[in-house]
C-alpha cells in the first residue's frame, strides 16, 4: 500500500493547485495536502466549492499504473472511501449515500465533494468536507456538516489522516483488482438507484427518461430504457423527477 505523507498549510488558492505544482515537480505519490483556509476553492464542471473555515480541504497525488482510461472510476473510489471514513467516525451508515458520480449525502444533504484533475503521468484527488460550517448557497442540494450528526470533537488533522489511509487501502485494492471489486459497495450506497431518472446528453437537446441502475462495471452511469440497458460515463445534466435538479 502507498504510504502517504500529510503537510498542514494555514491557508492557499487551493490544495488542488498546490498538489499539481509539486507533483510537476516530481513529488511521490502520497504526497498530500490540508489546508485550513482556501480562497479559490473549485468544483467540477468549474464550479466554486465555497471555502468556509473549520472545514477540511484536502488534495492527495496519485500515479496510478493502470491505463488512464480506468482514472476517472478513482472519484468513485474515493467516495466510497469517504464514506466508509465517516461510518468510521460515528454516522450512521443507513443515512450516507453516494451522488453519482462524486459527491456525499447525509439526510439527503451534501456533506462532501471530489474533485479529479489529470495533468501527463499523475492525478491529484482534491476532497472537501464540510465539518464545522455548511454553505448557504447552494442552489442544487440541501448542505449538511459533520457536527450535525456527531457530538465528538475530531481534529481536521485526524480527520485528512482517516480519508488518506482509508483511500490508499482502497486505491490498492483498485490498482489489483479493478472498480468491479467495489461495484455492489458503491450501487448499494447509491443515491436514488432503481427509481426514474432523466437525463440530458451533452450531444443532444432531448432528454432521455429511464430507471436508474447505478454504475455499471466501469463506473458509468447505468439506466434501464425499457428493455434497453444504456451506460454513460458523461452527461450534461440529470435529474430524478421528484426531486430538483442536480
Amino acid at each position: 500500500m502507498t504510504n502517504f505523507n500529510l503537510k498542514i498549510i494555514e491557508t492557499c488558492s487551493s490544495t488542488n493547485d498546490i498538489a499539481i505544482e509539486y507533483a510537476k515537480k516530481g513529488l511521490p505519490e502520497g504526497s498530500s495536502y490540508l489546508s485550513y483556509l482556501q480562497t479559490n476553492g473549485r468544483g467540477r464542471n468549474s464550479n466554486q466549492w465555497k471555502s468556509m473555515k473549520g472545514n477540511l480541504f484536502l488534495s492527495t497525488i496519485f500515479r496510478p499504473k493502470i491505463s488512464k482510461v480506468n482514472w476517472h472510476q478513482l472519484s468513485l473510489v474515493i467516495s466510497l472511501s469517504i464514506i466508509e471514513t465517516l461510518i468510521t467516525l460515528g454516522l450512521d451508515k443507513s443515512k450516507i449515500e453516494l451522488k453519482w458520480p462524486n459527491d456525499v449525502l447525509v439526510h439527503k444533504s451534501k456533506i462532501s465533494g471530489v474533485l479529479l484533475e489529470s495533468v501527463d503521468d499523475f492525478i491529484v484527488a482534491g476532497i472537501g468536507l464540510n465539518v464545522l460550517k455548511k454553505p448557504q448557497s447552494e442552489i442544487k442540494w440541501k448542505t449538511t456538516k459533520l457536527h450535525d450528526h456527531i457530538n465528538k470533537d475530531f481534529s481536521l488533522k485526524y480527520i485528512a489522516n482517516v480519508i488518506l489511509k482509508t483511500i490508499y487501502k482502497n486505491y490498492a485494492i483498485w490498482e489489483d483488482k479493478g472498480l468491479i471489486f467495489f461495484k455492489k459497495k458503491i450501487n448499494d450506497s447509491m443515491h436514488n438507484i432503481k427509481n426514474k431518472i432523466v437525463i440530458k446528453l451533452n450531444s443532444q437537446s432531448n432528454y432521455i427518461n429511464g430507471i436508474f441502475l447505478g454504475i455499471g462495471d466501469n463506473g458509468s452511469l447505468k439506466i434501464k430504457v425499457d428493455n434497453k440497458f444504456l451506460e454513460y460515463y458523461s452527461v450534461d445534466s440529470f435529474f430524478f423527477p421528484d426531486e430538483e435538479l442536480l
